[in-house]
């Protein structure tokens, strides 16, 4: 036996696993640490009102840094707003989808819209933002803007609403602007007695009077 032979050979090195490197994160991984955020501060403000939360309470909750929170959402307010307009742009894709489909007449898009919209405003997350905001915006008047998210969002769905039927249809439609602000706040104006009712639930005797407007705003704009 020589030597060389005699001498025992050294088990190959495994090669470590590779580890990323430290940096910034990926846009997707940003992306995923906001929607937690926010899905945790929706949850915080939820149970404990705005004025009963804090960024402190929420960087618990959420189990970040106070770096991770602040270096995305400077204060409450901005995080709350971030919050309301991400509920809001789903909620709006969503009741546009609904509404749209080829030769519905006018009428029957903005009554099925407006439906959806009561309908999504008090189902359990936002009936509790919507009575927050009404409940807390007299000590919080940041919380006005949130509250004015929630209309612009339905005046800009209306319009959508209205423009996709009279691109569709090839009818002239150039007064939208008073028959989109009217809807808003009447729809506006019914959710708010329908959340200090406490019932929850849109009657047959408020479709109706959807069912009304929507006539009269429809024969004014295109003489129906």
């Amino acid at each position: 036996m020589t030597a060389t032979s005699a001498t025992k050979r050294k088990p190959a090195a495994t090669r470590a696993p590779r580890r990323r490197t430290r940096g910034r994160p990926r846009l997707e991984e940003v992306a995923d640490i906001e929607k937690e955020l926010v899905r945790v501060a929706l949850s915080e403000f939820l149970k404990q009102g705005y004025g009963g939360t804090s960024m402190a309470t929420i960087v618990k909750a959420a189990g970040v840094s106070k770096t991770t929170l602040y270096s995305r959402f400077a204060s409450k307010e901005d995080l709350f707003i971030a919050m309301m307009k991400k509920m809001v742009e789903g909620d709006l894709s969503d009741r546009i989808r609904a509404v749209e489909a080829p030769s519905r007449p006018l009428a029957d898009m903005l009554r099925e819209f407006s439906y959806r919209s009561l309908e999504i405003g008090l189902d359990a997350e936002h009936y509790g933002i919507v009575r927050l905001i009404y409940g807390e915006s007299h000590r919080f008047p940041e919380l006005r803007a949130a509250g004015e998210a929630l209309s612009e969002a339905s005046r800009a769905g209306i319009k959508n609403v209205i423009n996709a039927y009279a691109e569709r249809s090839g009818t002239p439609i150039t007064n939208i602007d008073e028959p989109t602000k009217a809807l808003t706040l009447f729809l506006r104006g019914m959710h708010l007695d329908i959340v200090l009712s406490g019932k929850r639930s849109v009657d047959a005797t408020r479709r109706k009077e959807i069912d009304w407007l929507i006539d009269l705003l429809v024969g004014a704009m295109i003489g129906q």
